[in-house]
């Protein structure tokens, strides 16, 4: 039902030809079946405008959830550029320690250490989908003293990191704010119908009050 709603509510032809409907409707019943004083006529008023504001409200909505969207695209796309500069920390000292100076036994421990991590990375991308959940203790042992690891290294490696974990969290967030209760989808599928509705009452309004002055 509410997909058919959607349907008709983005079709300008139906909107017009609810437009044209409401609006004969109105005439026949309001003005030639049962014509309406000046103190009804205002009456209506406070109808025509009320359906408007609901209205407005569905578009509301919907520059809510367009927003909603972009900024849900946005922070995916961050996210994927930090786990990419992540990985490349990753791969960067895998191929130091275990390409660059692998014949050297100094550097075995961190060669390990690093290529676990590399793995253990790739096998949450692969088997999750993105953003895949990287825990906050991905990286731990990196606190041990690694031949060719520096301090700043690892403060490097670990702001890389958590920089990909709180930009998780970010697209999460934008992802919820994405979706729409039951309410707020009934606003944005009305929302067409129930304007056309709030304009042919007003012509209406504006036949019959003319009717009447003359």
């Amino acid at each position: 039902m509410l997909e058919r709603l959607l349907e008709a509510s983005s079709e300008p032809v139906w909107v017009f030809a609810i437009f044209l409907a409401a609006v004969s409707a109105c005439h026949f019943v309001f003005i030639y079946k049962y014509p309406l004083n000046v103190k009804q006529w205002k009456l209506v008023e406070y109808v025509w405008v009320s359906l408007a504001l609901v209205s407005v409200f569905g578009l509301v909505e919907e520059a809510r959830s367009y927003k909603a969207q972009n900024l849900m695209i946005q922070s995916r796309t961050f996210a994927a550029e930090k786990i990419v500069a992540f990985e490349n920390w990753l791969e960067v000292y895998e191929e130091y320690a275990c390409v660059d100076n692998g014949d050297d036994a100094a550097f075995r421990t961190l060669c390990d250490w690093v290529r676990i991590k590399d793995s253990d990375l790739q096998l949450i991308l692969q088997n999750e989908d993105f953003p895949a959940d990287v825990s906050k203790n991905f990286l731990s042992g990196i606190e041990q003293s690694f031949k060719g690891l520096s301090k700043a290294d690892k403060d490097i490696g670990n702001g890389l990191h958590m920089a990909y974990v709180d930009a998780r969290e970010q697209f999460l967030v934008a992802s919820d704010s994405v979706k729409r209760s039951l309410l707020a989808r009934l606003l944005v599928a009305f929302a067409p119908l129930v304007f056309a509705l709030a304009i042919a009452i007003k012509l209406t309004k504006v036949t019959g009050e003319y009717r009447l002055c003359k």
